[in-house]
């Protein structure tokens, strides 16, 4: 303020500040911008739009349908139009080809999980101030994974499951596996869908009870005969044995060595571990300020986290992960995350620079 005096005076209300505004305002914008257009397409979703317009309808069909204000849908509908979720044609409007993939209720890829997600993401946002005073928020990690399971299963299925699964599949261990356990594989999609490319495989969902209540209704969903669930946590009770795949992705435990052994007895001779998860490399700072702070926001009562994104006491570098494994298992492959990350939301449960670990029993 005393710069400001110094080189203002009483001049201000005359001559433009010396320092542009401009930055920032650009910043405000965008901010404001972006809130409305996600206000638009919630409201959209839970009004059914979507679900009305798989057939073309009048804006007055349509209001009929969601009983909405006309003037207002007119205009929700315009913007629709302009962001190019819906096509407006002779008076007539309808959804476009990806909004009848991901945002109507009946598509088996529809994001609607993404969106509630989201909207508690923010909500948690606003009360940074009192977290920044007060510290984190507390919640068991069960009921953490149990309200994300949902909107994690979503995001996968936009790209990042097919693309790890047709990796994990290609491998020559993978025709031959007899049983594969997915440790800590929440809504199970992985273990369907590696069921479903090996007609001999028998796999096994380990996690928390209350998870697995969301696995067993996709594998009821998609008639995965072949896929059991297995309730407990890794940490401390027994995981099975004779395994001839062991896949452990984006998990507390990930990035844990104390829990190879434990992954190496449960394998059989010549089983393969595949690992993925996101490593801090030696020496490395942040990978997003922002996740940083959304990580230490919410703390976890069984486990106690580190204090950057998809950390935990216990973690070691990548390149000391690497040791660890290297004393029970021979390295097979490391695929880098552009070959299967999915869509980044600036959120937990961005893929970041993951890495897939491809590891065989020595």
């Amino acid at each position: 303020m005393n710069r400001f005096k110094e080189e203002c005076g009483v001049d201000y209300l005359v001559n433009e500040p010396s320092i542009s505004p401009k930055p920032l305002y650009e910043i405000l914008n965008e901010c404001s911008r972006t809130f409305k257009v996600f206000c638009v397409l919630y409201t959209a979703l839970k009004m059914g739009v979507f679900d009305c317009l798989s057939k073309p309808k009048t804006l007055a069909e349509l209001c009929e349908e969601t009983k909405a204000n006309p003037d207002f849908m007119d205009k929700i509908c315009k913007i629709l139009v302009d962001l190019g979720f819906l096509v407006e044609e002779n008076g007539f409007y309808k959804n476009s080809e990806i909004s009848d993939v991901y945002l109507r209720r009946n598509s088996p890829l529809n994001q609607r999980s993404v969106f509630e997600d989201l909207r508690n993401n923010l909500k948690l946002w606003e009360r940074l101030e009192e977290i920044a005073k007060s510290g984190p928020i507390t919640i068991g990690e069960e009921r953490f994974f149990k309200e994300h399971n949902e909107s994690l299963a979503s995001r996968a299925l936009c790209g990042e499951l097919q693309r790890t699964v047709k990796i994990i599949s290609s491998l020559p261990e993978f025709k031959k596996a007899r049983r594969l356990l997915d440790l800590g594989g929440g809504h199970g999609l992985y273990a369907i869908a590696f069921t479903k490319l090996n007609p001999n495989l028998e796999a096994y969902v380990f996690d928390f009870p209350e998870v697995l209540e969301k696995t067993k209704e996709n594998i009821s969903k998609f008639k995965a005969e072949r896929v059991n669930v297995i309730a407990g946590n890794f940490f401390t009770d027994d995981i099975g044995e004779g395994y001839d795949i062991v896949f452990f992705s984006y998990n507390p435990g990930g990035r844990n060595p104390k829990l190879i052994p434990k992954i190496h007895a449960s394998l059989k001779d010549g089983g393969i571990f595949v690992n993925k998860h996101v490593f801090h490399c030696k020496g490395e700072g942040t990978k997003s300020p922002l996740l940083d702070i959304e990580w230490c926001m919410v703390a976890w009562s069984g486990v106690k986290k580190a204090s950057r994104i998809y950390s935990f006491e216990g973690n070691t570098t990548f390149e000391e992960y690497l040791e660890v494994l290297k004393k029970y298992f021979s390295i097979v492959k490391i695929v880098d995350a552009h070959k299967f990350a999915g869509y980044a939301l600036t959120q937990l449960g961005d893929t970041l620079d993951a890495k897939i670990i491809v590891a065989k029993k020595i």
